[in-house]
């Protein structure tokens, strides 16, 4: 008795939700002296190409006849000019040398804490990273990177609420910046907070409607709260602002996904790929709507693509052990519900999709190992207990049997089958009464079930109700006849 098996769809239902950092730098300053450094290399320290930049500061940082204040300016130069060819620790090392010289003002200062937090928060180091800009804070409250780059720290620690509390500070200091809406609306989406996100990512739309990611994650929104005809207008303005945006097609497909039209979401899906072969979400996803039109096939191929691009990706196998099941390759779907299993021993559907395929193959042990395993995880997962209860019953488990249809009517007391497979199971108990109850029951939601009149008819004639037996016999008949 295999019902419908569980797709997994790995994102949030959106997509995963990319910071916006507007990441200012304490950028080149222009050196001006007394006249002791040649006049070249005031220039090159203060030109703004990283290698003259290098160049004439380091000139001027080794004069020892240069004023003191004008070798810091140097440093601060020199080590932004390492930052942007990418020589981070020969940048960290200048700044530091630049902020150990003496107080330039708060200011400036600031600037250079707030790099020194952009270099460490790129190795790595987030600890020094938030101190880098809380310095930066203490030193000058007015600087609005430095409250949105901490924010993209805290997100990434998933300390919503501190990130929300930076980016309060960098709104009301910047009102007119749209990336710092879009920034906080992002992590309101990510909380699960979609009427605020709107809120944010509309104001940033409002500011700059041409701010393709405001429009993106606009749409991600709306599809989170299942608004999903506003989610393609909002995709689709997203694609139209950002033609060559991946992400933004991707985004758009996953709308109209989820509103159900899977062939323009193959397109976009596409057209996402054709942007960028490597994405192995967009390809994933392409499969899930490949699988949704009933084309197992190009489904297992996309599956297949995006297993070979990231051979972690739990959805993947899942689904196409699911394309697999569909096409009655019942080793094939073992073989994927397996490793989903190895990469998250924690996941409940997969053990139910994988006792699915066992029970196809009529390997009940395995089959109820895997039930029993999915209940164990997760004892809500009723289509687990309605698995189980009908190999129990075929195994002559009734009073099992029982108890896991008690669990399934409780949840779902339409369930006709599994109503008609507790009154089966009592009638092998001879508890006639329950048995004609169930069945009857059953009977009342599908009158046309053959198999629940053969079993009551059972019941009655233990009962030597004759009459009534006889009658759901004819019925049974009538409708087996039918159905020839």
């Amino acid at each position: 008795m295999m019902k419908a098996v569980r797709l997994a769809n790995g994102r949030l239902p959106l997509m995963a939700v990319a910071f916006i950092c507007a990441a200012s730098f304490a950028s080149a300053q222009t050196v001006t002296t007394s006249g002791a450094a040649d006049n070249m290399d005031r220039y090159l320290c203060g030109s703004g190409e990283a290698p003259k930049v290098i160049e004439g500061c380091g000139r001027i940082i080794r004069d020892p006849n240069e004023p003191a204040e004008i070798r810091v300016l140097a440093l601060q130069n020199r080590g932004f000019a390492y930052q942007q060819d990418g020589r981070l620790d020969l940048a960290v090392t200048d700044y530091a040398a630049a902020l150990a010289a003496g107080p330039r003002g708060g200011a400036v200062n600031a600037k250079i804490y707030v790099n020194l937090g952009l270099i460490h928060a790129r190795q790595g180091d987030q600890d020094r990273a938030i101190s880098d800009y809380g310095n930066a804070i203490a030193l000058n409250p007015d600087l609005a990177s430095a409250y949105v780059n901490r924010a993209a720290i805290f997100m990434a620690r998933g300390a919503n609420s501190r990130a929300i509390t930076d980016l309060d500070q960098a709104v009301r200091l910047k009102p007119k910046d749209p990336t710092t809406y879009v920034s906080r609306g992002a992590i309101y989406l990510v909380m699960g907070n979609q009427d605020r996100a709107i809120a944010d990512f509309t104001q940033a739309i409002a500011i700059d409607p041409s701010n393709a990611a405001a429009w993106r994650y606009r749409s991600m929104a709306y599809r989170a709260m299942g608004e999903l005809k506003a989610a393609a207008e909002d995709g689709a303005e997203a694609t139209r602002q950002e033609p060559n945006s991946g992400d933004a097609h991707q985004s758009l497909g996953l709308s109209l996904q989820a509103a159900g039209d899977a062939e323009r979401a193959i397109s976009e899906f596409g057209k996402a790929i054709e942007l960028n072969p490597q994405d192995a979400q967009a390809i994933k996803a392409r499969g899930d709507s490949y699988l949704a039109q009933g084309d197992r096939d190009h489904a297992i191929a996309d599956f297949s693509q995006a297993i070979r691009l990231d051979a972690k990706m739990v959805t993947a196998y899942n689904n196409r052990g699911v394309a697999y099941l569909g096409k009655s390759e019942w080793d094939l779907a073992i073989t994927d519900f397996t490793v989903v299993i190895a990469l998250a021993p924690d996941q409940s559907s997969a053990y139910l999709n994988r006792g699915e395929a066992f029970e196809a193959k009529r390997d009940r042990i395995h089959a109820i190992a895997d039930f029993d395993r999915a209940i164990q995880i997760d004892p809500g997962v009723i289509e687990a207990h309605r698995q189980r209860a009908f190999l129990r019953e075929e195994a002559g488990d009734r009073r099992g049997a029982i108890e896991d249809y008690d669990l399934v009517i409780a949840s779902t007391p339409t369930d006709a089958v599994s109503l008609r497979g507790r009154g089966a199971a009592r009638l092998h108990l001879h508890e006639f009464d329950s048995a004609i109850a169930d069945l009857t029951a059953a009977l009342t939601i599908n009158p046309n079930d053959a198999l629940a009149y053969r079993f009551r008819s059972l019941s009655y004639a233990a009962r030597n109700e004759n009459k009534r037996a006889l009658e759901d016999d004819a019925a049974a008949l009538r409708l087996e006849s039918g159905a020839r």
